[in-house]
């Protein structure tokens, strides 16, 4: 399962996910995905992006795929856009690993968002 998760490449990932996300946009689709694929393709690809700019990603990426289920229960899609928002739903589990993994490559391990962190970004820390 290790070699799998080292295997997946993001760029191409995101890049597949961008693609479908464009060709279904003119029909009945989740409209947020293609500018959260597109954040992704320049947040993976840009040398200038921070570690944040990953992080937030995998944040959109995350929050998004539970927004897909919910949109997919309360709206109709006819079957082949349907089964290209499910394909796409799918896809953004490996594309949140694959960040993941990008993250750790680049030295931030896990999605870091601070939530055990009481004293903020600049405080001290209230471990003992």
């Amino acid at each position: 399962m290790a070699d799998f998760i080292q295997t997946l490449d993001a760029s191409k990932l995101i890049l597949a996910e961008a693609v479908l996300s464009f060709v279904i946009s003119p029909y009945s689709a989740p409209t947020y995905n293609l500018p959260i694929f597109l954040f992704g393709i320049y947040a993976q690809e840009s040398q200038e992006a921070a570690a944040l700019s990953l992080q937030v990603f995998s944040g959109f990426l995350g929050a998004s795929a539970l927004f897909d289920i919910v949109w997919l229960i309360k709206n109709y899609q006819g079957t082949l856009v349907k089964l290209v928002s499910i394909l796409i739903l799918l896809l953004k589990v490996p594309t949140f690993v694959a960040f993941a993994g990008t993250l750790n490559s680049r030295g931030v391990s896990g999605i870091n968002l601070r939530g055990a962190d009481l004293g903020g970004a600049t405080g001290p820390s209230s471990t003992s």
